[in-house]
């Protein structure tokens, strides 16, 4: 659904937003759906791939639980992290899951029982490592941080983690990695935080499997990187991705082109193969009751877009949980905290003095709004 959005927060919760179909007019504050479950901060969301409102969370209270968004409570929770996890991502038809932790390891997790059917070490480096699951190739890439600190990007075999099928040395430079993998043509794109470039690589049957092949570069550092999907690359262009580069002040978005001069006239059906669909396979009581499917496929042509997709609206859940009365007066404690303390930095700012914030007082600022994105450059 395109216009349903999951959000995290440091209190525990995750949120499910509903966006009007004429777009955002003004900021949103209330939510559709809150998801209550969690004993500590939400740092990690991910929809599954083909079944309808199912969402798995990842907390620091080392869970990941399974949500059917519309019932507004988690279905399954998988406790197999003694440590933080960094990562986590479906496979292609939902039935397992992979993630990366603090401790170095790289799981296989069955989202039906909630065992994990694999593991090894992934990244010898102790900075934070991720990892990807390229669906369509069956394959898990995971990138990290060597002993020598130098970036590495490794491929697994899912069926046999007893070592990576390939091995890759990006460079030696400190930001965590980022991937984005395109399943309709298989090229990967790998950023880094506080790097200005983004590279391209191929994932394919041959060898070595990953195979760079360009580079987008950029003097002006990314904070974050977010793929939109497919289906809003604009054909007539011959988009084959578009981002958003989050920067210190402002939102870019990135466009990622394949020059094609007869684009504006003729579709081009060889660098645009069915994407995922928008019309989910199964509904979420049907993955719970213990069904999986993959993605049924949409056409990228403009002219046929509707065959294999679903119409869009604002969602409505059946029952939208309102947050619980603890959740409610922790919430006012955090006010009042808040307000004590400004009193006290206004009394001390009279007298030349300054206060720190209490660790007993959660920060909270209020949202801004984003800023206004600038034109999109093309590599």
């Amino acid at each position: 659904n395109e216009m349903l959005l999951a959000t995290a927060s440091e209190d525990t919760t995750v949120r499910i937003w509903s966006i009007p179909e004429t777009g955002l007019t003004e900021n949103m504050e209330t939510a559709v759906q809150t998801l209550e479950g969690h004993g500590k901060k939400v740092g990690i969301l991910r929809f599954h791939p083909s079944a309808e409102h199912v969402l798995a969370s990842a907390s620091m209270d080392h869970t990941i639980k399974l949500w059917d968004i519309e019932k507004g409570a988690p279905q399954l929770s998988l406790d197999r992290h003694m440590d933080q996890i960094f990562s986590l991502d479906w496979n292609l038809d939902g039935t397992c899951l992979c993630t990366s932790a603090k401790d170095k390891q790289l799981r296989v997790v069955d989202s039906r029982g909630g065992g994990v059917t694999a593991q090894a070490p992934a990244h010898p480096g102790s900075k934070a490592q991720k990892a990807y699951w390229a669906k369509v190739r069956n394959q898990i890439l995971t990138l990290g941080f060597g002993k020598q600190l130098d970036r590495q990007i490794h491929v697994w075999d899912p069926r046999n983690l007893v070592k990576p099928i390939y091995e890759h040395e990006l460079d030696t430079q400190s930001g965590v990695l980022m991937a984005f993998v395109d399943e309709d043509t298989g090229l990967v794109y790998v950023g880094g935080k506080g790097d200005g470039n983004i590279r391209v690589f191929d994932l394919w049957e041959h060898d070595p499997p990953l195979n760079m092949l360009t580079e987008f570069g950029s003097k002006t550092p990314q904070r974050g990187l977010c793929c939109l999907p497919k289906i809003a690359c604009d054909t007539k262009k011959a988009q084959v991705l578009r981002m958003l580069k989050l920067e210190d002040k402002q939102v870019v978005p990135l466009a990622f082109v394949c020059p094609r001069k007869q684009a504006a006239t003729e579709f081009q059906a060889d660098i645009y193969p069915p994407t995922f669909s928008t019309t989910p396979a199964l509904g979420a009581s049907a993955f719970f009751a213990g069904q999986s499917a993959e993605p049924l496929r949409m056409s990228m042509n403009p002219e046929d877009r509707g065959a294999g997709a679903a119409p869009t609206g604002a969602y409505v859940p059946k029952a939208a949980k309102k947050p619980s009365a603890e959740l409610l007066a922790q919430r006012d404690l955090v006010a009042k905290l808040k307000e004590q303390l400004k009193q006290e930095e206004d009394k001390l700012q009279g007298m030349g003095g300054s206060i720190e914030a209490p660790a007993s007082a959660p920060a909270a600022p209020a949202p801004t709004p984003a800023p206004a994105p600038a034109p999109a450059p093309a590599p």
